[in-house]
């Protein structure tokens, strides 16, 4: 039984670029909710105001 090297190398390379595609959109994601939460003001919660006091 002979093993297809072309298309295993094939299989591999997509999932290759799919990896480095969800990592790069992951960190993507991560700076664009990072961003949205330090221009984000929430109101302080009870326990917040409870401890202030």
């Amino acid at each position: 039984m002979e093993i297809n090297w072309i298309a295993i190398g094939i299989l591999a390379f997509f999932a290759l670029i799919l990896i480095v595609f969800l990592v790069r959109r992951n960190l993507k994601d991560e700076r664009n909710l990072e961003d949205f939460l330090n221009k984000t003001e929430f109101p302080p919660n009870e326990e917040e105001t409870k401890e202030d006091l």
